[in-house]
């Protein structure tokens, strides 16, 4: 990807930018998100908790360094409130790219090409240094028995031997601390990977990604209509597929505040249900 710096330096990247896109058919708006390249290289395995770390999604833990906040692009109303906020803050203000229309998966892709071109030009020209943490830091043990199970979350064991899976618990803690667009983030990020278990046919995975689902569902308002999204993304149609990503936006949107165009994609999925 491209990246077309209007504050800043390409040649010097300071390391935090503001990045935002464009959607054609949004024009009066622009949507950011902030990218961070860390100075130094960390390896996150050593202070994460081993039942936490399969429940952080793709983060490459054992190399964290750069990462965009939200991953999903924020609405703004102005470019001129973000080019105020970027020399306020100090931050290179950088465009990434210009969409035809507001589209979830596409949006989420180009955060993370624009993350790793940012994060090319801040090692390569601005000639960073990345400093591994070879020392060695003992993991996160407190409260770990010998198997590093803890109340709650991974496997424990009951009176009789017999292992109890408690990750729905770890789940309800995680999903109760995350903000809604911390939720819907998660939703886009578990709905894929139900997807891609249900076109390839991995019932044990779709199923457990399913109850994520479910449980993640509890921690959103009703009218968000998780269900009836979960429901039609276990299908294997097009159409199923299409009705999904419109479910998805809607909660998008519902978040925003947009109650326009929530009600404008509901006529679209009530549509597409009756055939028409």
């Amino acid at each position: 990807m491209n990246l077309t710096f209007e504050r800043g330096d390409p040649q010097h990247p300071k390391g935090h930018a503001l990045l935002y896109f464009r959607v054609s058919t949004e024009p009066e708006k622009v949507y950011a998100t902030y990218v961070v390249t860390l100075p130094v290289k960390s390896d996150l395995t050593k202070y994460v908790p081993p039942f936490l770390a399969s429940h952080l999604g793709s983060l490459p833990l054992s190399d964290f360094t750069a990462f965009a906040m939200p991953p999903v692009p924020e609405a703004l109303d102005s470019y001129e409130a973000l080019e105020q906020m970027s020399r306020l803050r100090d931050d290179d203000l950088v465009f990434g790219d210009s969409m035809f229309s507001y589209d979830l998966p596409r949006m989420m892709e180009a955060v993370t090409e624009a993350v790793q071109a940012y994060t090319q030009l801040y090692t390569e020209q601005a000639g960073a240094v990345s400093i591994g943490f070879d020392s060695a830091i003992p993991e996160v043990e407190s409260g770990l028995g010998t198997s590093g199970s803890i109340p709650l979350g991974g496997q424990t064991a009951d009176s009789g031997g017999q292992a109890e899976d408690t990750s729905y618990n770890v789940n309800e803690v995680l999903f109760g601390l995350m903000s809604e667009k911390d939720k819907l983030g998660e939703l886009s990020r578990l709905l894929g990977k139900l997807r891609f278990a249900v076109e390839g046919s991995d019932s044990n995975e779709a199923e457990e990604v399913a109850a994520e689902i479910s449980t993640l569902g509890r921690h959103l308002p009703e009218n968000y209509l998780v269900p009836s999204l979960l429901a039609v993304a276990k299908e294997t149609t097009q159409q199923a597929s299409r009705l999904a990503q419109l479910y998805l936006d809607r909660c998008f949107r519902l978040s925003d505040g947009d109650t326009s165009s929530a009600a404008e994609l509901n006529q679209q999925i009530q549509s597409i249900k009756e055939g028409g």
